[in-house]
């Protein structure tokens, strides 16, 4: 194994303790010791060289997730499915396909939905800068679809309402697991299709419903 390989590899087993670990305790309970001390390093300042900090453990799990998201889409070429004759129940379906997927064939996906769910009720004006950064172009790609889908609706009412719906989806999906214990039983049992397709309705109802 070449150095160069063997150090990305230990960076990829480095990221993946960080994202169980803060999917787990919180982004706050972590210390970059313990993520290397999980991940099997004998270098307790294994993260530090890394990523030299926790912003540089964000930075790298977000380009991570975001990665990993964008070639699904890509190898489903959901992105280019979306154009001005798309209609929005078909918009939110192509765009949280991806999310399902990654929830479902990826090992660490899980954890990377409930890590995204923690990192948007984030106060630290650091890791928000961060994460904006990363997630600005996804943003302002889906406000301009909506412009187009809901141009009726004000801006202000339009962008609060993309982010009501991103915490929604995000804390939806990381906490999927509920699903097996309701007050009405076990839902789980709903495929994965019409679950999106429920979820799907429920971001439709709430992105046009009137506004006061």
């Amino acid at each position: 194994m070449s150095t160069t390989h063997g150090k990305q590899e230990t960076r990829r087993r480095l990221l993946l303790s960080a994202l169980s670990l803060y999917a787990r305790e919180g982004l706050h309970g972590v210390s970059l010791r313990a993520i290397s001390a999980a991940s099997g390093s004998r270098n307790s300042a294994a993260m530090h060289y890394h990523f030299t900090n926790k912003a540089g453990v964000i930075r790298a799990l977000l380009e991570m997730i975001y990665g990993e998201i964008s070639e699904i889409a890509s190898q489903q070429q959901l992105a280019s499915s979306i154009n001005d004759s798309t209609d929005l129940r078909e918009v939110l379906r192509l765009s949280l396909a991806p999310l399902v997927c990654l929830s479902r064939d990826v090992d660490w996906g899980p954890d990377a939905l409930v890590f995204l769910a923690r990192l948007l009720g984030e106060a630290d004006d650091e890791l928000a800068a961060i994460s904006n950064e990363l997630s600005g172009e996804f943003y302002h790609r889906a406000d301009a679809q909506l412009a187009r889908l809901l141009p009726d609706l004000g801006v202000e009412v339009r962008q609060l309402r993309l982010i009501f719906m991103t915490v929604n989806v995000f804390h939806g999906f990381a906490d999927l697991g509920a699903l097996s214990h309701t007050p009405f039983g076990d839902l789980s049992t709903i495929e994965d299709e019409v679950l999106l397709g429920h979820l799907v309705d429920y971001l439709y109802n709430g992105l046009t419903g009137p506004s006061h």
